[in-house]
């Protein structure tokens, strides 16, 4: 999949980003077709994707906490799988965690 195709000879061109180039939104930048050779100018915009997930411990419900996979295990902390929020194990989740 190309990024862009050539304003001139319609071949897709993929954008030269070596050094970071090409990435800064609001800029013209500029690049040179590989097949026609022609220079052409492009822009770049970025789009973000969000997805929704429920998090009734956030709505009053208790936190679903479920221990960390750290090591050592000492460290191991315990994290809500809904909203991530993280707390440290009580002494009984801690033997729970070390057994």
């Amino acid at each position: 999949m190309s990024d862009v195709n050539c304003p001139y000879c319609n071949a897709e061109q993929e954008i030269d980003h070596n050094d970071g180039y090409g990435y800064e939104e609001g800029v013209r930048h500029e690049q040179q077709c590989g097949e026609c050779n022609k220079h052409f100018t492009f822009t770049t915009s970025i789009s973000y994707y969000y997805e929704s997930e429920k998090a009734d411990c956030l709505n009053g419900a208790e936190h679903d906490f479920k221990p960390t996979q750290t090591h050592p295990k000492e460290y191991t902390k315990m994290e809500c799988s809904m909203c991530e929020e993280s707390r440290k194990p009580t002494d009984e989740e801690m033997m729970l965690i070390l057994a």
